[in-house]
């Protein structure tokens, strides 16, 4: 990875589309100069290339001419980085995309490290670190919600919401800066009710912020969970249902699963990481066993367990050891083989808040499941959220800062005493946009960035 000095110096050119043959890829340049190079390995079919126009000709190397392309110029400032930048989009063939840079690289350019384009419009003011991280989530987003997600926070969603917090703390601070700096003038001190008033308004904020930190990584990094249920109850029927294939084996002979089965699939606009478990049972086979803890130990470390019980067969004491495992956990009953005379006493199920009723054989009542997952864990359309670990932390430290502060003033100690934690509570959030943050925990950041990005 360049270093910082030779991160916003020269120009930079990356293949910003996969290495691989499609109908089309695309080489981009950011940087003072890159205009130049870009001409200079650019024949133009009509009129020379100006900026915001798009232009059709040949680009070309010493050997001659590498593809037909198309090629854009933007001036800074008015590019994603706010350098001047050029973006050929080429023939996606990977000979001709590869030629391409090469000849961008001899014409003067250099190979971009990860996130350089990114990182450049960081250090440009263009975008803030929130937004910057937001950027690869929507690259490797593996579900709608979470591509959605980070579309908001590209768009500074979450900055804003933070930068909205922390403006009323440093207008509390300010104030108690102005009696320590110029009581001599006849400031006077800030009125503590005043400042109670801001924390308290800083403090709820921040509350509905961090509320959202377990939908937000449920969104970002997928929800675990496990399929739990007597053997032969449907769980890898409802696997398969889900998964849209034949994942796991299904035999009308009990035990049939043996070992936690993985399944990554996209409900209600949500991946869910589901892990298929043996039945849970009491059994002599050493193999079984095996599976029947690992089936326990699967149950343990889900978010979201979908406790499934036969309608076709009665109460059993194997459904109770299932009954067990849903104490005080996130759990959905699937009352399964709905399309079979139902001998499972429905009072049995009164324990769960929510039981869909379903068929996995014939799918009736997996878009209600659906349904049901979303609303737990699906963001609202204009709701923030709390992806990220970074900005959890950070935003929990400015809460439990501003709570010290707001405590001491409430006892009486002097707000100048207690101008320390709202400092503290205003670089916490400044942590998340950047305005406050190390060179470490942003070569961190950009580290996983994919080159021309």
């Amino acid at each position: 990875m360049p270093n910082a000095t030779d991160l916003t110096h020269g120009p930079v050119a990356a293949l910003s589309t996969a290495l691989q043959d499609a109908a089309i890829g695309v080489v981009r340049m950011t940087g003072a100069g890159c205009h130049d190079i870009a001409l200079r390995c650019f024949r133009p079919l009509g009129r020379t290339p100006v900026p915001r126009r798009a232009a059709v000709g040949h680009v070309f190397d010493a050997e001659g001419d590498i593809d037909l392309a198309v090629l854009t110029l933007w001036t800074a400032p008015h590019s994603f980085t706010g350098e001047d930048m050029a973006e050929f989009s080429c023939h996606g063939g990977r000979v001709v995309l590869y030629d391409v840079l090469a000849a961008l690289l001899a014409a003067g350019a250099r190979q971009a490290g990860p996130g350089e384009f990114t990182r450049r419009a960081f250090v440009g003011g263009k975008l803030d670190l929130a937004e910057s991280e937001a950027i690869i989530d929507l690259i490797t987003a593996g579900s709608r919600a979470a591509a959605r997600a980070a579309l908001s926070q590209a768009g500074g969603s979450l900055s804003r919401r933070c930068r909205e917090i922390r403006a009323a703390l440093v207008e509390a601070d300010a104030d108690i800066m102005a009696y320590v700096d110029f009581s001599d003038e006849g400031i006077v001190q800030a009125d503590p009710a005043s400042l109670l008033a801001s924390l308290d308004a800083a403090i709820a904020d921040l509350d509905r912020l961090l509320s959202t930190c377990k939908r937000g990584r449920v969104v970002r990094d997928g929800l675990p969970t496990a399929i739990i249920g007597k053997p032969n109850a449907g769980k890898s029927s409802l696997l398969n249902l889900l998964a849209g294939s034949e994942r796991a084996i299904v035999t009308e002979l009990p035990g049939t699963t043996r070992d936690v089965v993985g399944e990554e699939v996209s409900v209600g606009g949500l991946r869910l990481r589901l892990m298929d478990t043996a039945g849970l049972r009491e059994t002599v086979d050493p193999v079984e066993k095996i599976g029947v803890a690992r089936s326990r130990q699967a149950a343990d470390e889900a978010a979201l367990l979908l406790a499934v019980f036969d309608g076709s067969r009665p109460w059993s004491q194997e459904d109770d050891t299932v009954l067990s495992l849903c104490d005080g956990r996130d759990v959905i009953a699937v009352l399964n083989k709905s399309d079979l005379p139902q001998q499972l006493d429905g009072a049995r199920l009164a324990a769960f808040a929510e039981v869909v009723p379903l068929s996995a054989r014939s799918g009736d009542g997996l878009d209600e499941l659906s349904r049901r997952i979303a609303s737990r864990y699906a963001p609202a359309a204009d709701e923030v959220l709390l992806t990220s670990l970074r900005h959890s932390e950070a935003a929990a430290r400015a809460r439990e800062a501003a709570q010290r502060a707001r405590e001491a003033i409430a006892a009486g100690v002097e707000p100048d005493i207690a101008e320390v934690d709202i400092r503290e509570a205003i670089e916490a959030l400044g942590e998340i946009t950047g305005e406050r943050v190390s060179e470490d925990v942003v070569e961190s950041i950009f580290s996983r960035f994919c080159v021309g990005k």
